[in-house]
């Protein structure tokens, strides 16, 4: 199973579980998301959802680029951003290794963030072809315009000590001991009124604007990019391990 879910505790536990692909985004792990958020949702005994991936090497390696390039069905992954980006209750990523692209997304969707120690957060999209349509455009708001320009034109990754200095993340820990900082945040926010949590979440995330039509453009944009020349040729060059050949259409 591409995710696995377990309830600890009143926090479940959602794994990303693709460690042979690096944990990357395809269709069936954003219908995962998709239905483990909607259960979190609905049972009044959740509390808390942490969000983490499997193994050591990769928290989330963003889009499945082989996917794409064979053509498959990844409309269900823009799905999985979208019900991270709405859910009601409190969302902790354990980062658990490489932090990139999509998984930089799916990480900003996160109310409070625990890495482990040497991790690389990233935006590389724009080395693909594409741009970071599941919310990486909005790091300007989380980060001083130079910064956010920085990681999102050159690809480059910063380490989990420089994502902690600029306020992306809330702790950094090592690897035996992230998720079980993770869970301890998810059982302090646990004694709080669930009435006053959720309500808190919604109006401080309201305060970074309206996600929805924000997002309307980038996803226009993000989707015109996907079907372009370059695009197809990324995930080749990628599937191929060779440098892509830009054609800017």
């Amino acid at each position: 199973m591409s995710i696995l879910t377990d309830l600890t505790d009143g926090a479940l536990v959602v794994t990303i579980n693709r460690p042979e692909a690096r944990n990357a985004l395809n269709g069936e792990v954003g219908q995962g998301i998709v239905d483990a958020l909607a259960r979190a949702s609905d049972d009044a005994d959740i509390r808390c959802v942490v969000l983490t991936g499997a193994g050591d090497r990769s928290f989330c390696a963003g889009l499945d680029l082989k996917a794409l390039a064979r053509g498959e069905n990844l409309k269900p992954v823009m799905d999985g951003l979208n019900a991270l980006r709405d859910f009601p209750k409190p969302l902790l990523g354990a980062v658990n290794g490489a932090c990139l692209g999509g998984g930089f997304e799916v990480m900003m969707f996160c109310d409070l963030v625990v890495a482990v120690e040497d991790t690389p957060f990233g935006l590389p999209e724009v080395r693909r072809g594409l741009l970071a349509g599941g919310g990486g455009t909005r790091l300007a708001q989380r980060l001083p315009i130079a910064v956010a320009l920085e990681l999102g034109l050159t690809g480059e990754p910063i380490p989990a000590s420089e994502a902690l200095r600029w306020g992306l993340i809330n702790r950094v820990v090592p690897q035996d001991e992230l998720l079980p900082t993770a869970l301890g945040l998810a059982a302090r926010i646990g004694l709080g009124g669930p009435l006053a949590v959720t309500a808190t979440k919604r109006l401080m995330r309201a305060e970074l604007g309206d996600d929805e039509a924000a997002m309307k453009p980038v996803f226009a944009a993000m989707g015109t990019l996907m079907g372009s020349e370059d695009a197809q040729e990324a995930g080749r060059a990628f599937a191929e391990k060779r440098t892509p050949v830009w054609k800017g259409r």
